[in-house]
């Protein structure tokens, strides 16, 4: 039997039926480049943080062995026993300055030096082969700012006093 072109099929619809489409995901968060890039300067941050420390303990460790030198020459000036001071000193130190010169100028600065020291500025250099430090120190002494500046140079792998100043007015961590 012949169907009537005119009668439809109940099953099949004329309306069209919508096909599912692919919706777009939406990526939340940082894209990968970015991600890269802030791993690489975050890395970079820490590299940096770590030369910096690398370099402070550095320059710590190789001020130390002079600056302990420094230190009890200090405060043998402070204490006026210039004969331990004395001690400390270099041979070229002691062929321009007598122990007895050393005492009077002691007897002379020493009560000015008194207090609480600080190290004010420091320098460690080698020129030559020659390791060489000046330390600057600070004190607060009845309400006046005194410095003295304390030079080394090493001999013989011992740190010894090549020279000294003490100042009312502000002095640098010069080598002379």
């Amino acid at each position: 039997m012949q169907e009537n072109p005119q009668q439809t099929n109940p099953e099949v619809s004329s309306t069209p039926v919508a096909t599912p489409q692919a919706v777009p995901t939406v990526k939340k968060g940082i894209p990968k480049v970015a991600k890269i890039i802030i791993g690489v300067i975050a890395g970079l941050l820490l590299l940096g943080a770590i030369g910096i420390a690398a370099l402070f303990f550095l320059v710590n460790a190789v001020a130390q062995p002079p600056l302990d030198a420094s230190n009890k020459f200090f405060n043998a000036l402070q204490a006026n026993q210039p004969t331990e001071a004395y001690a400390l000193t270099s041979a070229d130190f002691k062929k321009s300055i007598t122990a007895e010169r050393v005492g009077t100028l002691f007897n002379q600065v020493s009560a000015q030096m008194t207090g609480e020291e600080e190290v004010t500025a420091k320098k460690v250099e080698s020129v030559n082969g020659v390791n060489q430090a000046a330390f600057v120190y600070t004190v607060e002494n009845n309400g006046k700012t005194r410095y003295a500046r304390i030079v080394l140079k090493e001999s013989d792998s011992k740190w010894e006093v090549n020279g000294f100043k003490t100042s009312a007015s502000k002095i640098e961590a010069v080598i002379e």
